[in-house]
């Protein structure tokens, strides 16, 4: 059973929370899908004399070599960053999107976080996941036969999120970590609004999260309790890229 996995956040590098576990799902052979809702023109803090739609290329080819290096593929939906409003049009453009890629597994920001793009971008998902299975809603794909299941990834620095289930990553770690390079752009420019680049964001809250479950490196999801979103067991992998559990 090949999985069509996407992540969908608000912008280009937002699959730090989950990027090792998109790396397990790459090598036991899902589909990968990385979405991103805003075009990422305000990631240039690092030089703010880069005009906005230079920075937002620059993002958007990074995030492309990131997807490309899991096999997978990229997608911009093209929002202005830092301003993503919850919209008819954004839901349909998620939700066409997740028709498209035929989606099994969503992994997204949760309602916790510190930039509220993320909590939008956690927002439209969950709806747009309800309408990519409502066959009355004519969108130019055909509807899924059922909604994907959608778990929430960790917060930003692990804050006001108890993970439910933890994906041990060890063996993916140095790879999400290279991956993680290749946003050069974000790699300068995130120490100045965080005081902390992308790869130690990894080390700390990998290690944080795999402290808390016995292993050297975990990221932590949970479930978006709504229905129907929910799957009966879990379309996560393990640390051995077997599934933990296979959804009925």
């Amino acid at each position: 059973m090949v999985l069509s996995v996407v992540c969908v956040g608000a912008h280009q590098d937002d699959e730090l929370s989950c990027l090792g576990t998109m790396i397990l799902c790459a090598d036991r052979g899902d589909r990968i899908t990385t979405v991103s809702i805003s075009k990422g023109d305000l990631g240039g803090q690092h030089d703010p004399t880069i005009p906005g739609e230079e920075v937002a290329r620059t993002r958007i080819a990074e995030a492309t070599e990131v997807a490309s290096a899991l096999g997978g593929e990229y997608v911009c939906l093209n929002a202005d960053d830092e301003f993503i409003m919850d919209t008819r049009d954004l839901r349909i453009d998620v939700a066409r999107t997740l028709r498209r890629v035929r989606a099994d597994l969503v992994l997204t920001p949760p309602p916790s976080d510190y930039n509220v793009d993320h909590i939008r971008a956690g927002e439209i998902t969950a709806h747009a996941a309800l309408l990519s299975a409502i066959n009355s809603l004519d969108i130019g794909e055909p509807p899924l036969p059922r909604a994907p299941v959608v778990m929430y990834m960790d917060s930003i620095v692990g804050l006001d999120f108890q993970p439910s289930y933890y994906v041990d990553v060890t063996d993916a770690f140095q790879r999400k970590c290279d991956l993680l390079r290749l946003h050069r752009s974000q790699m300068l420019s995130q120490p100045n609004i965080t005081g902390w680049d992308l790869v130690e964001h990894a080390e700390i809250v990998g290690r944080f999260r795999g402290l808390q479950c016995g292993v050297p490196y975990a990221e932590g999801f949970r479930p978006v309790l709504r229905t129907p979103l929910l799957g009966a067991g879990s379309l996560l992998p393990d640390g051995s890229g077997k599934r933990s559990l296979i959804r009925q």
